[in-house]
């Protein structure tokens, strides 16, 4: 990984801020091209929302994904009704091959639409965790000359140029860097942030497509068991789940307020990293117990989620993860909550096995929450989607990235963040933009061949972008026009 105490120098050909996808890739293509290239990231660690957190579980072996997780190697399609979406990444996967990653399928089961998305494995197949994209790329970049830091944070721009000129980067610690260009690898709100507090040519103008998209927050939550019942008693390695209000509440409540109980539960079976090392070929591990946002994906779900768990989080931190544990109460008490809802959930199914006296008798070794939200530093947000049009129609992804990519017109100053690229909720968008940038500084493709010509054109393409749904699908709330067609052996659709 890159090293914190890198030196940078007092001139770079190109600065970049945030050392996420985008920002990574674009350092490494160009410092590979011979630009003296800079990257400043405001955390100790990099991936933005690419968050894997490796180490976890009892035996510090097993990897959970907090953020972003997940690609398509080739284009995704489902049809529902008269609707056909499709989730495509080309540049996620020309990268992944060209960086020679490993990766595996992400759901086991064809049946289901997330069975063509694939996720990292090591050599082994076991999970490595999606961050290793970005690690491995900032690793080519230092390797070409690239200086990277850490707790390093932008808090400003100047041009005293009305178009083009360099541009001198204000850091936190009062240090100034000259550059001749830079690219915000930042979400909405700190890019909106940065530009505020920048002054010169650069605070006289409005960034109109910057405040376009709307910025919604997304909860991951993985339960720990040293006995992964669900897979060792009731044989469940695939599909999805969710779990319902009490009959008795009626349905004249205000809209996204929880109930007291049940716990608010919508996962993946096969979402969640699983060693099946034990005795007897036996399972231990996360099961994924949440993902979503604020409203239930599925009709009926508990509404609210977000709002259930946020008070066992930090309201305001640099990070969007809390370790659950059993060493303070009201983690205890979360943790009761949580496996009284897996319980009750799954109690026919382990009736049906003879298993429900032994699982009642379990209890999660612990949990790791992740909400992205407001509240983290640097992020304020889980995904974006663009704001409709007059018509009441939805944008059509990659209008607002060709506009969003220069915010400044005349000024060397470009975005690339999944809030504004042509495939939302998916690191390819900002990948996507950071490319486009290249192409704007004359960055030439690398000589090797692995990224055509045919796939940079199409990158911010709206017609390439159409049938691109609004956000990952699995976040989509009852009504939309997607929605996953599977069906769990408890009988219940998601």
């Amino acid at each position: 990984a890159a090293s914190a105490a890198t030196a940078v120098a007092t001139h770079c050909d190109l600065a970049v801020v945030g050392a996420g996808a985008g920002g990574a890739y674009a350092a490494w293509r160009a410092a590979a091209s011979g630009r003296r290239t800079c990257v400043f990231e405001m955390a100790s660690r990099p991936g933005g929302r690419i968050h894997s957190l490796r180490r976890q579980g009892p035996q510090a072996d097993l990897v959970v994904e907090a953020g972003a997780y997940r690609f398509a190697p080739k284009p995704v399609v489902d049809h529902f009704k008269n609707t056909t979406w499709r989730i495509d990444t080309p540049l996620t996967a020309a990268i992944v091959k060209e960086l020679g990653l490993h990766t595996a399928v992400y759901n086991p089961d064809p049946k289901d639409w997330d069975h063509g998305m694939h996720k990292l494995v090591d050599a082994g197949g076991q999970d490595i965790g999606y961050l290793t994209l970005v690690e491995t790329m900032l690793e080519r970049a230092e390797a070409s000359g690239a200086a990277v830091r850490y707790t390093a944070k932008v808090v400003g721009l100047a041009s005293t140029a009305e178009n083009g000129g360099p541009v001198t980067l204000r850091l936190q610690t009062g240090e100034e860097v000259l550059v001749n260009a830079v690219i915000l690898n930042l979400p909405q709100s700190p890019a909106i942030e940065l530009l505020r507090r920048s002054s010169g040519a650069i605070a006289s103008r409005f960034p109109k497509p910057l405040y376009d998209p709307v910025a919604f927050p997304i909860m991951k939550l993985y339960v720990h068991y040293d006995d992964a019942w669900w897979r060792n008693d009731l044989g469940l390695v695939a599909g999805s789940f969710h779990n319902t209000e009490p009959q008795a509440v009626k349905n004249d409540h205000t809209p996204g307020i929880p109930t007291e109980l049940p716990a608010p539960l919508q996962g993946q079976y096969h979402d969640g990293d699983i060693r099946c090392d034990l005795p007897g070929g036996k399972c231990r591990g996360y099961l994924q117990a949440f993902y979503g946002g604020d409203n239930a994906q599925a009709v009926g779900g508990v509404d609210g989620a977000i709002k259930f768990y946020s008070p066992f989080m930090d309201p305001v931190s640099t990070d969007s993860v809390q370790q659950i544990g059993n060493s303070q109460p009201h983690h205890r008490v979360l943790l009761e909550d949580l496996h009284a809802a897996l319980l009750s959930l799954h109690k026919s199914a382990l009736d049906a096995v003879n298993a429900t006296a032994k699982v009642k008798a379990m209890r999660p070794t612990g949990a790791v929450l992740s909400i992205w939200s407001q509240g983290v530093q640097g992020i304020h947000a889980g995904c974006h989607t663009p704001k409709r049009n007059m018509t009441g129609a939805p944008a059509i992804p990659g209008m607002l990235s060709k506009e969003a990519l220069e915010p400044l017109p005349g000024l060397p100053i470009f975005v690339a963040n999944e809030a504004f690229g042509p495939m939302m909720c998916f690191a390819e968008g900002s990948l996507a933009m950071a490319e486009a940038a290249l192409q704007k500084l004359n960055v030439t493709l690398p000589p090797s061949g692995w990224l055509s010509k045919e796939l940079v054109a199409s990158l911010l393409d709206p017609e390439m972008a159409k049938g691109r749904p609004p956000m990952d699908p699995f976040l989509l709330s009852p009504g939309s026009l997607v929605r996953q067609q599977s069906q769990s052996t408890l009988g219940v659709v998601v």
